[in-house]
């Protein structure tokens, strides 16, 4: 006869690999949440870039710069759209890095009624550092440096190609495009960019009726430009200009300091007839560092209201 002996299942067993199951299908549940967030993170769409109000761009491929195409900003100041009124311009260097400074501060100053409600235009290269660098040295100089700077900058001396470029080619588009008063135009230039401001005073001084000159590097070639200063007075005793120059006192003494104090002292000795000529120095302040303050400074002067 068989046996009628009950099988009895031990339940723990089961319980233990059910509970194991729901805990590996969490944690893969979770991994897989993870997984699906990081790539959605990675897959959004790049944030937009900065954009300032009131502000234009365009380009012009120029005929008298070789191979270059200007990359044009304009900044007009508010309520441009909706008015009649014509606007002084100030035409500002080394667009790719000090237009939207120059913009901002001349927004600040025309905000709180400092300075005239102006256009602001940035001449810029738009290709990167690099390209900036190199192209500012060929269009703001006026000849090659053979002493201080002998065997640099060897594309320097291109100024009066850039200046064609202003004057025929960029001119023209700004009048036409927009509402201003030609004959109260500013240009604004640090280094380099100041070296050039000064010589267009002495070489083509009907370009601007006001220049912002910003730690010039008047060392270059010997102190060209104090020289051209020179030949200017001999012909001319009028300079109906207003004329903005400062540096920081901790600028490199041969390369600015000492030649923009000789400069200044030169021009405050020829007392020019129908110039007004503002030279400060801002003390504790470097090449770089006397920037903003000085352009501040330099907007007040040369758009007072």
């Amino acid at each position: 006869m068989g046996s009628d002996k009950k099988v009895i299942h031990n339940p723990i067993p089961s319980i233990i690999h059910m509970k194991i199951f729901c805990f590996t299908t969490i944690i893969a549940v979770f991994l897989m949440c993870c997984s699906f967030g990081i790539q959605a993170q990675t897959t959004q769409p790049k944030p937009n870039k900065v954009c300032l109000d009131n502000t234009e761009q365009f380009s012009i491929a120029s005929k008298y710069v070789e191979g270059e195409t200007y990359i044009i900003q304009v900044g007009l100041p508010i309520g441009y759209s909706l008015s009649k009124k014509s606007y002084p311009v100030l035409y500002v260097l080394d667009g790719d890095k000090s237009f939207g400074m120059t913009k901002e501060i001349a927004d600040w100053l025309m905000w709180s009624n400092e300075i005239k409600d102006i256009i602001v235009v940035g001449i810029s290269y738009g290709k990167g550092t690099d390209a900036w660098w190199n192209r500012r040295a060929r269009d703001y100089t006026h000849c090659r440096d053979t002493i201080m700077a002998k065997g640099a900058f060897l594309n320097a001396g291109g100024a009066d190609n850039f200046l064609s470029f202003v004057k025929n080619e960029l001119f023209p588009v700004i009048n036409k495009n927009y509402s201003t008063i030609q004959d109260s135009s500013a240009i604004s230039g640090i280094s380099f960019g100041g070296m050039l401001n000064s010589y267009i005073l002495f070489a083509q001084p009907e370009m601007f009726k006001g220049y912002i000159i910003i730690a010039p590097s008047l060392v270059w070639n010997d102190k060209s430009i104090l020289k051209l200063e020179t030949k200017y007075y001999d012909n001319h005793k009028e300079l109906n200009k207003t004329v903005y120059i400062s540096y920081g006192s901790l600028d490199d003494k041969d390369w600015i300091v000492n030649p923009t104090y000789e400069f200044i002292k030169n021009i405050q000795m020829r007392n020019y007839e129908g110039l007004k000529f503002v030279p400060q120095i801002f003390e504790g302040e470097t090449h770089i560092s006397v920037y903003s303050t000085a352009l501040t400074n330099g907007l007040k002067n040369i758009f007072k209201r």
